[in-house]
């Protein structure tokens, strides 16, 4: 029988479990990754097919070498498999009069000497058909930006970990764990684990595995929709772009048609706050027509509104909507990645990496950006 004790354990097997895994096999560490559901599935954060891979950063100039070295990763891990999950088709970060999206891209792009086109509404308008902005809007344009499929590439990913000598135990909740200065002791419905050290990547569940620290978080559930177009050829990857749209202070973004039939687009600044044990997984009407149907009938051509399939997932979300990646303050030998906001998957190489330097290295410092201390005295939103 396999040895039930590992150099770490980590709780959580989704983007950022799986990457911690991966990371810590390939160190040759024993490693053991403990989920709840399948190793793919569409009760997390992790779901929704497809996610934007963005080079210039709005959220921070800070981000970008994290993205140029996780782009690196996923790039070396799409070779390796010898599958293509990455398609490069340009992300298009734009912004109504008043909104800073586009600006915020530029000047990260300018800070890490990024190439980049700055397009009025009339440029991208004759460049991409589907999109229909108006002539007052600014865009920071980026063509080494993307596309990344998900599923495959968390499977290469996962086969890499296990082809290394990690283990993947999937169906298996946990129900609690403990630390102490002579290691970690899991408790799950497949028993008990002990480790010298625990990732924890629960994803939307650190509200409930974490609870005991207070951390500022919150879920939210998001709506993902994929809109039908009557001008099906313009949003194929050849010839539309990903998307960042930023009006009178909302977030909307869209994906071209990859995976699935039909544009992906959502809101991806508001949601409404849920536990991920009872969130409303159902999407209804007003989810469209609120905010996403009518950006997508104005701002897109060939749009009605009419979708042809949907899910829902959950953003975990900070105060400042940083992720928020540490050690526990009273566990050393335990560290955390939660909050990633919406954004954090295309980072998920890096921050494995990340999270096992900072289980197994007592004297790595957590980044700055992203460490618990920002958050001190802060009254806790779980």
């Amino acid at each position: 029988m396999t040895s039930r004790h590992t150099d770490l354990l980590v709780l959580g097997g989704g983007a950022m479990g799986t990457a911690a895994g991966w990371a810590a096999a390939n160190r040759g560490l024993s490693v053991r990754v403990l989920e709840r559901f399948g190793h793919i599935h569409d009760f997390g954060s992790h779901s929704g097919i497809t996610r934007i891979f963005r080079h210039a950063y709005a959220e921070g100039v800070d981000y970008v070498p994290w993205m140029l070295e996780a782009d690196d990763d996923w790039q070396g891990l799409e070779d390796r498999a010898g599958e293509t999950f990455i398609q490069r088709v340009g992300v298009l970060d734009m912004a109504a009069p008043g909104s800073s999206q586009a600006r915020d891209a530029r000047a990260s792009a300018d800070a890490w000497n990024l190439d980049y086109e700055w397009l009025a509404g009339a440029d991208v308008r004759k460049r991409f058909p589907a999109m229909n902005v108006p002539d007052d809007w600014e865009t920071c344009y980026t063509t080494r930006s993307g596309v990344i499929e998900l599923q495959p590439a968390l499977r290469a990913m996962g086969r890499e970990l296990v082809e290394a000598g990690g283990h993947l135990e999937t169906n298996c909740r946990v129900t609690s764990w403990t630390a102490s200065d002579q290691g970690v002791s899991v408790e799950s419905e497949c028993g008990t684990f002990t480790a010298d050290a625990l990732v924890i990547t629960a994803g939307a569940w650190n509200i409930h595995m974490l609870k005991k620290l207070g951390l500022p978080l919150e879920v939210w559930r998001i709506p993902v929709l994929w809109f039908t177009s009557a001008q099906p050829e313009t949003i194929m990857p050849d010839a539309c772009p990903c998307w960042m749209a930023e009006v009178d202070g909302t977030l909307v973004y869209g994906v071209p048609q990859v995976g699935a039939t039909g544009m992906k687009a959502g809101v991806h600044s508001q949601g409404i706050r849920s536990d991920p044990d009872t969130v409303d997984r159902d999407v209804h009407q007003s989810d469209i027509d609120e905010i996403i149907g009518p950006f997508m009938r104005t701002y897109l051509n060939g749009f009605t509104g009419e979708v042809d399939s949907s899910t829902v997932c959950m953003y975990t979300m900070t105060p400042d909507q940083h992720f928020l990646i540490d050690r526990h303050p009273d566990h050393a030998n335990v560290v955390f990645g939660a909050g990633f906001s919406g954004h954090g998957f295309k980072f998920a190489p890096v921050i494995g990496k990340h999270l096992v330097e900072l289980a197994v290295d007592r004297s790595a410092p957590p980044r700055n950006l992203f460490g618990l201390g920002r958050f001190a005295g802060s009254p806790s939103q779980s």
